[in-house]
């Protein structure tokens, strides 16, 4: 759900007041012919230190609550993650529950229909870049029945990826493709996707290591984000991998609070989810990826301040190692090569 969209929603349908009763706000009053409203934070004692401006980005003043974001925002969502504690995903789909939306549900939804059409007639004009994601929706959760549900010993040998961890994230076995199956969820926990990892075969041209047993707009997710929240928020850092294994290798080593991105660049969506977080981003990109290219994505975190970024500039991993695939290289590696990113 667009968070735009969201808030311009709630704003031009009058919902304002009723979301504000429902996140548990007291003494809510209206002021100025409703252009905004004060009210007093769930189990404060000052009836008015907070302000809702009633317009479609809901700002949000807190006079005795930090409640602003990275981005430096203070909005509905923002007040909503303060109150129930919860990361920005989840305060959206609360608000979503209130006012009616399906969280999963594209804002085109809500288009008219001549609107819809109009917009189908111009991505079919090659000239006009449809750069709209794919939606991102839970699938069936009977799916995994159809792969044998066991850890893999050969992971457990070679990639030190033990037992218990394989059973935590579900690995598996589709015995048709002969892949390692990896399910894909969301940060709501919902199964949105199955990635399925060759087994014993080496990559080719035309058979890729990785493919989507079952489709998933990758782009907008952040692997291991439902399990991995309460950690990150413990610790106030989350260790981006490039692989789904990358962070099961760092959980085998009881290190928690790490997320994978599926590849070695950072979507507009990821950078988002990871900037909401509001905490320290350390990325661990694989070997062979180069310092010029890992500032180029760190690039992209404007609004963040604390990234840094391993780097080995010591020969310490093989060509194409990654940090996460040996727990000794690892130590050293986020003790003697963690650099801060500098902007500029």
């Amino acid at each position: 759900m667009d968070v735009k969209f969201l808030n311009g929603f709630i704003y031009e349908n009058n919902q304002t007041e009723k979301v504000l009763e429902e996140l548990g706000m007291h003494h809510i009053k209206q002021h100025k012919g409703g252009k905004y409203y004060t009210c007093g934070i769930p189990g404060g004692d000052n009836n008015s230190s907070t302000i809702i401006y009633n317009n479609e980005r809901l700002n949000v003043v807190a006079y005795t609550r930090d409640i602003i974001d990275t981005f430096g925002n203070s909005d509905i969502i923002s007040l909503t993650c303060y109150i129930h504690k919860c990361y920005f995903s989840n305060a959206i789909k609360i608000l979503c529950d209130i006012v009616g939306l399906d969280y999963y549900a594209s804002p085109d939804d809500e288009l008219p229909d001549s609107i819809k059409w109009t917009k189908q007639l111009l991505a079919m004009n090659s000239n006009i870049e449809n750069d709209e994601p794919e939606i991102l929706e839970p699938i069936n959760e009977n799916i995994l029945s159809y792969y044998k549900q066991k850890p893999i010993s050969q992971w457990i040998q070679t990639e030190d990826i033990c037992n218990k961890v394989q059973k935590e994230f579900e690995i598996g076995f589709d015995l048709q493709t002969e892949r390692i199956t990896i399910p894909i969820r969301d940060e709501m926990g919902n199964l949105v996707g199955v990635k399925g990892r060759l087994y014993l075969q080496e990559p080719t041209e035309f058979l890729p290591k990785y493919v989507y047993l079952e489709r998933c707009p990758k782009t907008q997710i952040l692997f291991g984000l439902h399990h991995a929240y309460e950690s990150i928020k413990r610790k106030k850092a989350v260790i981006v991998c490039e692989s789904e294994k990358g962070v099961m290798q760092l959980w085998s080593k009881d290190i928690k609070n790490a997320v994978s991105i599926g590849g070695h660049t950072f979507s507009k969506t990821q950078i988002e989810k990871i900037s909401r977080l509001n905490c320290r981003v350390i990325v661990a990109f694989d070997k062979d990826i180069s310092e010029k290219e890992v500032l180029k994505e760190c690039d992209k975190f404007m609004h963040c301040i604390n990234v840094y970024y391993i780097m080995d500039k010591d020969g310490l991993l093989g060509e194409k190692e990654s940090p996460m695939d040996n727990g000794d290289k690892f130590k050293i590696l986020f003790e003697n090569n963690i650099y801060p990113y500098v902007k500029g």
